[in-house]
């Protein structure tokens, strides 16, 4: 979710009086955007912000609710997604089940160097190549 956020660009807002961000002045009624693809790629807050590193979160205060902004794959406090609780369960119950039921490894001949992590542009960002695994079926020893 931070390599790839879910859109380039959130819902336009307009600002109601004059204003300073970062240095510079807007006057009311600017359309301002936020991005949050350049928000979870900045290197002044991320260490190697364009490597997949998901050790980076363990131990860490960054949260998802758009509290703080560092990362705000949802939206931010008033503003946020409306699907937020249930795209996150589901996402838990998804990779839960991939994890439990699969052993995963990449296709022969190719290593973690080959993953390509570019992102295709559009209204909504997707990898521009896809990430190949090859699942195996996990055989559990019985308890």
């Amino acid at each position: 979710m931070r390599l790839f956020t879910p859109e380039p660009l959130l819902v336009p807002r307009e600002t109601m009086e004059k204003c300073i961000i970062d240095g510079y002045e807007v006057q009311p009624e600017t359309l301002v955007y936020v991005n949050p693809w350049g928000i979870a790629r900045d290197p002044e807050t991320w260490e190697n912000p364009d490597e997949f590193w998901p050790e980076r979160f363990l131990n860490s205060d960054v949260e998802l609710k758009g509290q703080g902004f560092s990362l705000i794959p949802f939206g931010s406090r008033g503003r946020s997604c409306p699907g937020y609780s249930l795209g996150l369960l589901t996402v838990h119950l998804l990779l839960a089940n991939l994890l439990n039921f699969f052993d995963w490894e990449l296709p022969s001949g190719m290593n973690t160097d080959d993953i390509d992590t570019e992102a295709w542009p559009g209204l909504t960002l997707n990898k521009r190549d896809a990430l190949k695994l090859v699942p195996r079926i996990c055989v559990k020893s019985p308890m």
